[in-house]
């Protein structure tokens, strides 16, 4: 039986909302406190592309990890519940297209902003100059990548081949982070497999649970089918995101693969970056409580397809998780 939970739906532009106003107020707090100091006799980066590139960038990702979960659903529902629940599906397929869509945009908007500021041309910046950025900087190569797996998961979705997408999808997740700080630290044998995994599961975890919150929290019948899927794929991505938080915040803050204790200290709880580790760290901390909570009390209710609090819990993780992502754009960047 199909249940219809009414105050789902109604909180929904108020859940959204506020998502969206905590998440951005983090990230404006997290430029702010980063904002580099200004060098004497240098030129320096325009304020609007200072400050617009951390915007661009948290768009894209808050884009891809939509687009992520978008096809996770359409896999977790499988091929008789993605017929069973056709309208579900058929969501999720049209958040899917419009997440590709809106992730190539951001991308491209995000590497002319990246161009702009090494080339100093602010924004008279000439089409060779970004050109030039894309072949010549690694980072501009990344971007590309990123644009290209982009518009090949929105062709997937497309013709409804959801393994494809979550494939191509994860490919543009993390093209630009291992050509970054991962791929310059003294052990890219070890940083970059653990940030490739790290966003891996963050994207599965945060648009996983962003799409079962918005599309199936009200449908009893498919909650019961995909929650359960879902927790074994939030578990795993739990534990991956810790571990690998933990293998990368030293080599992050001190550009030393094993740093003193006395130094990793100084770096967390004197530096702004370190102070955008800790805020994730609590993140974590909170996730794996509300996380816990949903499967060793909430989930025997859904299977049972009784009332359960899921969407208020699941609102609360996806705050906090979209609070994380803002200090995790921030603090990408070279501090």
């Amino acid at each position: 039986m199909n249940v219809a939970i009414p105050s789902v739906k109604a909180r929904r532009p108020v859940v959204v909302g506020a998502i969206a106003t905590l998440s951005t107020a983090a990230l404006a707090w997290s430029i702010v406190v980063t904002r580099p100091a200004a060098e004497p006799g240098l030129t320096t980066t325009s304020p609007g592309i200072l400050y617009t590139t951390p915007v661009a960038r948290f768009v894209t990702n808050a884009t891809a990890v939509l687009a992520v979960g978008a096809v996770l659903l359409l896999l977790l529902l499988g091929t008789q519940g993605r017929d069973r629940y056709g309208a579900i599906a058929g969501r999720a397929r049209m958040i899917g297209i419009a997440s590709g869509t809106a992730w190539v945009t951001a991308t491209t908007t995000t590497c002319w902003l990246q161009a702009a500021a090494i080339s100093q041309s602010g924004p008279k910046m000439p089409f060779a100059g970004m050109a030039s950025y894309v072949v010549a900087v690694s980072s501009g190569t990344a971007l590309v990548v990123t644009v290209a797996a982009a518009g090949a998961y929105t062709l997937a979705v497309v013709k409804r081949r959801p393994a494809l997408g979550l494939g191509t999808a994860l490919v543009g997740l993390v093209a630009v982070p291992v050509t970054g700080h991962a791929s310059q630290s003294e052990a890219p044998w070890l940083t970059t497999p653990a940030i490739t995994a790290h966003m891996c599961a963050v994207s599965l975890w945060v648009g996983g649970l962003a799409l079962v919150t918005v599309l199936v929290a009200g449908n009893r019948s498919a909650l019961a089918l995909v929650l359960p899927r879902f927790s074994t794929v939030a578990g795993g991505a739990i534990a991956t995101v810790g571990l690998t938080g933990l293998l990368l915040a030293g080599p992050r803050l001190t550009k030393d693969l094993t740093p003193h204790l006395s130094v990793l200290l100084h770096a967390l709880l004197e530096t702004p970056a370190g102070w955008l580790v800790l805020g994730k760290l609590a993140a974590l901390m909170l996730l794996a409580a509300t996380g816990g909570v949903i499967r060793q009390i909430l989930l025997p209710a859904v299977r049972r397809e009784e009332t359960s609090a899921l969407a208020t819990l699941a609102t609360v993780e996806l705050t906090v998780m979209a609070v994380a992502i803002a200090l995790a754009t921030v603090l990408a960047r070279p501090l």
